[in-house]
């Protein structure tokens, strides 16, 4: 009994033992597995960390070297002594204002309306007449047209008829006057005080006319023969979009047979003064290589109207102002297309963690556009802009209009086009009721190029008589009337050298318009240099 009672025991034992080994070789084994799985998890962590390290290193890296090949676009060209006399044998800088003051005077205005044209046509011929007293040797020398009655073409033959002639353009015509109550001077009086010749036109366009035909002048008394034949074309309702002026002088070109011009230089961008961008110091000569497109869209609805003590849910007014308001609150997405030229050039004499930034616009591209959309002068160079400008409904006070009707300006960037802002509106306003008509339109002009000789020519003129600015290619906001003339010439270009400050802005098309005598006195250096540096082979 007890024999066997001992052998029943240890056999129990023994199965005992037998599950307690299964049981640790079981948890054994599964201890090892998790080992092995934290061990790979962690490999892989590892792994990743080591990728996100050595790609932001490379990243960096790619970054830095970026940033060092990053250098200066600005030619190197011998500038002129600030008391250089080469131009000005005849004339002094208070004679040149006291020219311009005089042309300030005549009200060239140009208005919508033909009878309100010809309440100023007078004025016109008067300053035909002013032009050919005040400038006797271009008169003399230079082949004269009046065109369409009231713009102006000169034609500087040069000897060299293989060299493809230069078109140098402005207008005569002048915007009307608003708050004149306003004006310091009197916007027509050409009043020099405190340094400045102030009035309309000072700064739109008469400063660029005075100064080509003063250069001109200039160099006639000098016996300068050009070889490059050169044209100065001056519209007479650029104002109100060319279309009797310059138009006109494209066809009369045409007609003299004109085929291809080497570049045009045309009214536009300014210096301006710091600060513009940060990170930069220096005056920036902004170059128009392009221009916007311009469309006005008539926004309107009809609907039930009736007496104001039973208004209905909804209104012609209240509609109209919603469709508005989503157009205002949703501008056209921005594009750094034709921003990233301007950047291009002023990026590279930026300060190193600017210039950081700018040669790295394919990361930093958001954060720059941010930047800029803070401030509507540089916004307006990265988005088709939108400004509701005129808004019509109703006639009395307890009437609700059965119609309201609104004026939407847009200005269009070249890589937006015309045809995709109209989608934009439409789907914008996604209401039906809304009426979208086109009642003008022009496209965005194309963009000419920064190699070509013409635009190193410019450049280079420029840093002679202003040797600290940056000149730099961009997109003009406003429109000139370089549209017609398209065809001569890929090599068109919108500037004008004048000094301005941001505060200045407001005084195109504004109140009280000027120029110091000492910047217009460089103006007509300017110009006088751009026709003998560009008397040559390119």
């Amino acid at each position: 009994m007890i024999s066997s009672n001992l052998s029943h025991r240890g056999g129990g034992n023994s199965n005992s033992s037998r599950s307690n080994d299964s049981n640790d070789i079981y948890n054994s084994k599964k201890e090892k597995l998790k080992k092995n799985g934290n061990s790979n998890g962690n490999s892989i962590f590892s792994i990743i960390k080591k990728l996100l390290k050595y790609g932001s290193l490379l990243l960096l890296a790619v970054m830095i070297f970026n940033t060092i090949m990053f250098t200066s676009k600005q030619p190197k060209v011998q500038t002129l002594d600030p008391d250089h006399i080469d131009s000005f044998a005849s004339l002094t800088e208070n004679e040149l204002a006291n020219r311009l003051s005089k042309a300030i005077q005549f009200k060239t205005i140009s208005f919508g309306e033909n009878k309100e044209f010809d309440h100023y046509e007078q004025e016109f011929l008067k300053f035909h007449s002013f032009l050919k007293q005040t400038f006797p040797k271009v008169y003399s020398n230079l082949e004269f047209n009046i065109i369409n009655g009231y713009s102006l073409l000169y034609h500087w033959k040069g000897s060299d008829s293989s060299l493809n002639p230069v078109v140098l353009s402005g207008h005569i015509d002048v915007v009307p006057i608003s708050n004149l109550d306003l004006w310091t001077h009197q916007p027509f009086d050409g009043t020099i005080a405190d340094g400045y010749i102030w009035g309309r036109g000072a700064m739109d366009d008469k400063q660029s006319v005075m100064a080509i035909l003063e250069a001109a002048e200039e160099l006639l008394g000098q016996g300068f023969k050009p070889s490059r034949s050169l044209y100065f074309a001056f519209g007479h309702d650029e104002e109100l979009g060319g279309a009797q002026g310059a138009q006109f002088i494209a066809q009369h070109l045409r007609e003299k047979g004109v085929k291809k011009i080497e570049y045009l230089l045309d009214e536009g961008l300014p210096i301006l003064l710091p600060p513009v961008f940060p990170g930069i110091s220096r005056p920036i000569a902004s170059i128009g290589v392009s221009e916007k497109g311009a469309m006005n869209v008539e926004l309107s609805i009809d609907i039930v109207g009736g007496h104001s003590s039973m208004p209905g849910r909804e209104t012609a007014i209240g509609l109209l102002a919603r469709a508005v308001a989503r157009l205002e609150q949703n501008p056209v997405k921005h594009s750094t297309k034709e921003t990233s030229l301007l950047f291009d050039f002023v990026g590279r004499e930026a300060s190193l963690p600017f210039r950081f930034l700018f040669s790295n616009l394919w990361f930093f591209e958001p954060i720059i556009s941010r930047v800029l959309a803070g401030k509507p002068s540089l916004d307006s160079l990265q988005r088709t802009t939108t400004a509701i400008t005129m808004f019509n409904a109703g006639n009395k006070a307890n009437v609700l209009p059965h119609s309201a009707s609104a004026l939407v300006n847009f200005r269009i960037l070249p890589s937006d086009g015309i045809d995709n802002v109209v989608k934009h509106v439409i789907d914008t306003i996604n209401d039906p009721r809304i009426k979208v008509n086109i009642t003008s339109r022009t496209e965005p002009a194309p963009v000419s190029p920064v190699t070509a000789p013409s635009f190193t020519l410019l450049q280079s003129t420029l840093l002679q008589e202003f040797p600290d600015v940056i000149v730099a290619p961009t997109i003009m906001v406003a429109n000139t009337d370089t549209r017609w003339y398209w065809e001569f010439t890929s090599n068109i270009y919108r500037f004008c050298p004048m000094l301005i400050q941001n505060s200045d802005l407001t005084r195109f098309h504004g109140i009280d318009e000027r120029i110091s005598t000492k910047n217009y006195h460089q103006l007509v250096d300017f110009y006088y240099h751009l026709i003998r540096n560009g008397d040559k082979k390119f």
